[in-house]
């Protein structure tokens, strides 16, 4: 990684501490900084830069005398975590502010391993450097794909709970990219072998996770958080209530079909005239949006309790809403540019699906597929945003891929027709007709940029009183446009 620059320097000490930046005025003892280092190493990386006063940001220095200890100090906190911590550069590095002489220690972003210092796992949250409860450790290690939740037995269930039938079709109707016979006399041992079943410890058979999502005859019944829930708002904000809603439950392949299925009944289609054939255009990419679903099913985070796959339907937007964070190594900025290594937090139920005919090809290249597809039809391209979920957002088509191509030549300063002018609208967008839906609306623009508001966010938003911000937020979780976690002081409110 590249040295930095003093301009860049000087910005990272002007934002202050923040999560990726800590500043002191000198080293502390190797114990005290190897939990410095392990926090930011269990968060998203950072800097530790020493010599400067943390209270007026002023650059103090390291005496000459003491530089070689300081890095020394340093040096010794990275070998007292376990796993080792490297840093980027290797050594922590020298520069010059001001006539003085600032140290500084960058740690790399998390690629996968939970650290540890002293026997505790660390983390850096805001300007503090806090233990992980056994709770957050396990969410934690969930998060990067270190545990195998698909691998273990599935909540309360026996093989019976298997559709022998189901199992039978798709090994009759595996792809031809399987070296494997499709016939098999020993169900359970083919479930044992294509990791769905499993032996526990008194000896039973029982079906595993990804078994069960994906041959069971009611998944839901023991992962109830593995459903989809997709719901058309009659608006761009969601304030309005929704028109139609449906919650999708089922194997894997049948939450990926029904929930397209959902999407196509809404989803309007115009047309235009080209030589003697219409050609249609309709408002959003339906293979990139499948994509999207065939990700967010295959990727998502099954551990996360209580949170399902949600599909929004506004009147300007699609958002698909994934449980669960990227996984180590891969970005958002590197989802955007079609980059992103393929990594797979859910082998087992990519490897079945992958065997699937017409499920095949989408496996391991979808973001390309739906940034190739969206590009093709000439529709925006789909945004990627990270939260405490991944949220994928298709923005619909506004005017005919001709016209932005610059094929037709209005007028200068003429409305360009779209292509959905003469089509019946999904439903009467409501108009904003009273002060606090107007707050409302704000706070709903909020929480699809935030993931999350709470009651002091909504006062400093709208400028209204607890007691009123308390009854707006109330009434948007009584509508079901959002939910509510926490006490009533550490409220928050995100989307359902």
């Amino acid at each position: 990684m590249a040295t930095l620059t003093e301009r860049e320097l000087r910005r990272l000490i002007k934002g202050g501490e923040t999560n990726t930046v800590e500043l002191k005025l000198a080293s502390p003892r190797p114990n005290e900084m190897a939990e410095r280092l392990c926090g930011m190493a269990n968060a998203q990386g950072g800097f530790i830069i020493i010599g400067i006063e943390d209270a007026t940001l002023r650059a103090v220095g390291v005496p000459q005398n003491r530089l070689a200890l300081t890095i020394d100090v340093i040096l010794r906190a990275a070998r007292q975590i376990q796993p080792t911590l490297l840093l980027e550069p290797p050594e922590p590095e020298i520069y010059s502010l001001d006539g003085k002489q600032v140290v500084v220690a960058r740690v790399p972003p998390n690629n996968g391993p939970l650290y540890q210092a002293s026997g505790v796992c660390w983390i850096r949250r805001g300007t503090y450097t806090l233990p992980l409860s056994v709770p957050e450790m396990i969410e934690l290690v969930n998060n990067r794909g270190l545990t195998r939740w698909e691998l273990q037995p599935a909540r309360k269930a026996a093989m019976n709970d298997i559709d022998q039938k189901k199992v039978e079709h798709y090994l009759s109707h595996r792809s031809s990219r399987s070296h494997q016979d499709g016939r098999f006399d020993a169900l359970e041992e083919v479930l044992m072998g294509m990791d769905c079943a499993t032996i526990v410890a008194n000896g039973q058979m029982v079906p595993t996770n990804a078994g069960i999502l994906f041959f069971g005859s009611d998944p839901q019944l023991h992962i109830p958080q593995s459903e989809v829930v997709c719901v058309l708002f009659g608006d761009e904000h969601g304030v309005g209530g929704y028109l139609d809603r449906k919650i999708i439950t089922g194997t894997v392949q049948e939450l990926i079909d029904e929930t397209e299925v959902f999407l196509k009944k809404h989803i309007a289609v115009g047309g235009r005239i080209e030589g003697w054939k219409r050609v249609d255009y309709p408002e959003y990419a339906i293979e990139a949006l499948r994509e999207a679903v065939v990700n967010a099913v295959i990727h998502r985070d099954y551990t996360r309790i209580g949170e399902s796959i949600r599909v929004f339907y506004y009147t300007d937007r699609i958002e698909i809403h994934n449980p669960g964070l990227l996984l180590p190594g891969i970005t958002v900025e590197q989802l955007e540019r079609g980059e992103a290594p393929s990594r797979l937090r859910n082998q087992v139920l990519a490897n079945l699906l992958r065997d699937v005919p017409g499920y095949m090809e989408r496996i391991g290249s979808g973001v390309k597929l739906m940034l190739r597809e969206t590009r093709r039809l000439g529709l925006p391209a789909p945004q990627f945003r990270e939260m405490s979920e991944v949220v994928v957002t298709f923005r619909k088509a506004l005017t005919s891929p001709a016209l932005q191509a610059g094929r037709d030549s209005p007028k200068e300063h003429e409305a360009q027709p779209t292509l959905f002018d003469d089509m019946p609208l999904l439903g009467n967008a409501p108009l904003i007709s009273s002060e606090e839906e107007r707050r409302q609306v704000l706070a709903m623009r909020y929480v699809q940029e935030h993931g999350v508001i709470t009651n002091r966010e909504y006062r400093a938003l709208t400028g209204v009183s607890e007691n009123t911000a308390l009854r707006d937020l109330e009434e948007l979780v009584a509508k079901g446009i959002l939910k509510k976690t926490g006490k009533t002081r550490g409220r928050e409110y995100r989307l359902p």
